[in-house]
């Protein structure tokens, strides 16, 4: 375990050098704690030297099979460099945490291991990753708004699984202030951590982007999703498979710029 979280913080000092060079004046920290349950939690935060005390927090959550560097790692297939670039801009303070079994968190079976057993009817190691990256996520809360108490806004922002979590998170914490959810994989061989579960809990601004012809979510479970939500979200779909077209990251750009005005 020490030898990847020193290979996690060797990418993200190479990834910190490439993105500060796009925006002067900003800067990655490495962070590290101790879950209640003992499980090593890795990730960052990452803020401009602007970024003020009261600042709006942003959470970002990857995807499956990724890690917290999605979101600084630049030319990335699903722009999330783009998007967190955006958020710096606007004055956010951002953080991401590596999920359960991801990056520096793999201990013995990678992530897709406990996918193909979920889909072979053996759900547990599943939707523990799931739930307990969540319980890490409201942890992660814990600590950073303790340090910035004066923090009014915060917003989720997910990727894929990093968008189921999302959800569920929204739904079970109400610090969470606004939600960003792209492409969320339906997941109902697993309805414990299913989005639809959660959706009609969620009763903030919310945007979904999905996609016409994602392998993970039909249109029809995307319906459901949006129509079962407790506040109707500001949905926009894209011709696309799972992999959104860069256009997505101006969607996300124009809902910002509602809710930061």
């Amino acid at each position: 375990m020490k030898t990847k979280l020193i290979r996690l913080y060797a990418a993200i000092v190479a990834v910190m050098t490439a993105t500060t060079a796009s925006l002067a004046g900003t800067y990655v920290q490495q962070l590290g704690y101790d879950a209640p349950d003992g499980n090593r939690i890795t990730g960052f935060i990452y803020q401009s030297e602007d970024t003020k005390k009261d600042a709006p927090l942003a959470v970002l959550m990857h995807g499956l099979m990724g890690s917290s560097l999605y979101w600084l790692a630049e030319d990335n297939l699903m722009y999330g460099d783009d998007v967190t670039a955006e958020l710096i801009e606007r004055g956010f303070r951002v953080v991401a945490l590596d999920a359960r079994a991801h990056g520096a968190r793999i201990v013995d079976d990678k992530p897709i291991v406990y996918v193909k057993a979920a889909r072979r009817g053996n759900s547990a190691a599943y939707e523990a990753m799931i739930t307990n990256t969540v319980k890490d996520y409201q942890f992660l809360l814990d600590k950073v708004l303790k340090k910035y108490a004066k923090t009014k806004q915060v917003l989720v922002v997910g990727y894929s699984m990093g968008a189921q979590m999302g959800t569920l998170l929204a739904a079970q914490d109400d610090r969470v202030t606004h939600l960003v959810t792209m492409v969320p994989p339906a997941v109902r061989n697993v309805p414990a951590v299913s989005p639809i579960r959660f959706a009609p809990s969620i009763n903030i601004p919310w945007l979904l982007i999905t996609a016409e012809r994602d392998e993970y979510s039909t249109g029809k479970q995307n319906a459901e999703l949006i129509a079962a939500a407790g506040r109707a979200p500001e949905a926009v779909s894209f011709d696309s498979k799972h992999v959104l077209p860069a256009a997505y990251v101006q969607t996300v750009e124009g809902w910002l710029g509602q809710i930061t005005q």
